[in-house]
């Protein structure tokens, strides 16, 4: 079975995503902040990652980055699983690799499930996929830019006119 390693400094939650993934039938490494996670992956590079992004020291983004640039384990599925909801913090996962985002609270079936799907991928797949969500949050940027955007106000609507009569 697929190894995971799981990264996040609060032992509760690798906790709860272990006991999911084992239970699941993976195997499962387990790492307490950035840092550690690269030691990890040095000693092995796992089939899967579940990490973690807000962490003293190396963030998950760090991580990622670090991965990344060293070439370090290029075939490891990456899963985001954290509190960070905006959608600038998504989009900096996919421009870094991750393979999945998930917020918390999760759902560990859920999870599992993606996991599942990610791991059965071929790379391909997955560098198309995203791609695409890259492509939707630069759609969305621009939509929100195009909005915020403040309008000129056309000479004699008469809007002027009835401000003066009230």
């Amino acid at each position: 079975m697929a190894e995971v390693l799981v990264v996040d400094d609060d032992p509760d939650i690798r906790m709860l995503v272990a006991f999911a993934l084992e239970d699941s039938g993976y195997v499962v490494r387990q790492a307490e902040d950035g840092a550690h996670a690269l030691g990890a992956i040095e000693a092995g590079a796992p089939d899967a990652m579940v990490l973690d992004v807000m962490m003293p020291g190396i963030d998950g983004f760090g991580v990622l980055r670090t991965m990344r640039q060293r070439g370090m384990a290029p075939n490891t599925r990456v899963i985001i699983l954290t509190c960070k909801t905006e959608e600038r913090d998504h989009l900096r996962g996919w421009e870094l690799g991750a393979d999945e985002y998930l917020t918390k609270p999760f759902d560990p079936e859920d999870l599992v499930a993606r996991l599942a799907f990610l791991l059965a991928s071929t790379t391909e797949e997955l560098t198309a996929r995203r791609e695409a969500e890259l492509q939707k949050a630069e759609l969305l940027d621009r939509l929100e830019a195009a909005f915020n955007r403040p309008r000129p106000r056309a000479a004699g609507t008469g809007f002027e006119t009835l401000q003066h009569r009230f």
